[in-house]
């Protein structure tokens, strides 16, 4: 694979910024990377963009106001169309501030560049749009924790191929192949947070848009067919207890760092216990030949069929 060139767009996430430039300068080269900055001002976020940019990382400053924000697909597009025109590139990713790339392997899960190069070199020559199936969202409290979000799918193109982007990177369109093909890559979404710190960024990606402290225009704001931010709404009506135990009667996983592919993983009434793909096959021998693996497998649709693991005696 030549390269990969990824792009987020964020607005003072310093925390977040730190984790994915470590991550993606390490999978794809900082001189690959592209960052919409939406007009950041606390001096840590400022000073990781000026130090990637320093090193080749392209940021682009002025894309700084709300309405950006809201239309950055439309951004990433021109970005992109760029990139066709200057440069030999392989895929193009479009990718939050707070989501790290990973891949389901054959034992488990991993973030090992050499294994996410891998899944990406199995897509060369293929020019259909192609979508991350499986994001994990991270439990809130649980460190290193993670739960399944089944209908959260993002997607990502060839070169040459975009034809539209969406402003949340769900569903981009390849303008020269039909359809999508699902893919082994996954993120790690680092969306939750201390409650009170993600009420306040909730309210800040809806500033402007609607009094947020106003329930009344809250709920009559989530009413509108295709609002901007409207799927914000429902969330911000959610209790601290709610919040908290969003996960409690899911399947959920803990993922280590880097090249490790082991997983441990629980489930209600199960305790927790290390993932085995041989056991979950034998147990479960039509999940051969399953294309995205057997853990995204139990995943998506073994832990709501109650699938037997395999190891459970």
């Amino acid at each position: 694979m030549e390269r990969s060139d990824a792009n987020c767009s964020l607005r003072d996430e310093g925390d977040m910024l730190a984790r994915w430039l470590t991550h993606y300068s390490g999978l794809f080269g900082f001189e690959n990377l592209s960052i919409m900055d939406n007009g950041s001002s606390d001096p840590w976020t400022l000073s990781l963009l000026k130090d990637a940019e320093a090193r080749g990382t392209h940021i682009y400053w002025h894309l700084n106001t709300h309405h950006d924000f809201l239309r950055k697909g439309g951004h990433i597009g021109n970005i992109v169309h760029h990139w066709d025109a200057e440069y030999n590139y392989d895929f193009a990713l479009p990718v939050d501030c707070d989501e790290l790339l990973g891949v389901f392997t054959e034992n488990g899960l991993s973030l090992d560049k050499q294994k996410i190069h891998t899944a990406f070199e199995e897509l060369l020559g293929r020019h259909s749009a192609f979508r991350i199936e499986t994001s994990l969202f991270n439990v809130p409290e649980r460190p290193d924790w993670y739960a399944p979000i089944r209908h959260f799918h993002k997607g990502f193109l060839a070169s040459h191929s975009l034809e539209i982007c969406d402003d949340g990177h769900h569903e981009p369109v390849s303008r020269r192949h039909a359809g999508y093909q699902s893919t082994r890559l996954t993120y790690l979404h680092n969306h939750n947070r201390p409650f009170e710190n993600w009420r306040a960024r909730l309210k800040n990606k809806l500033s402007g848009l609607v009094d947020v402290d106003d329930l009344d225009a809250l709920r009559a704001y989530g009413e509108i067919p295709r609002a901007e931010g409207a799927h914000l709404v429902a969330s911000l009506f959610m209790s601290q207890k709610d919040y908290l135990h969003q996960y409690d009667d899911d399947v959920r996983l803990s993922v280590g760092p880097g090249c490790t592919e082991t997983v441990v993983i629980e489930r209600p009434g199960l305790a927790p216990r290390i993932w085995d793909n041989t056991a979950y096959l034998r147990k479960n021998p039509d999940v051969h030949g399953y294309a995205l693996g057997a853990l995204q497998h139990y995943l998506r649709h073994g832990f709501h069929e109650n699938r037997d693991l395999g190891d459970e005696g």
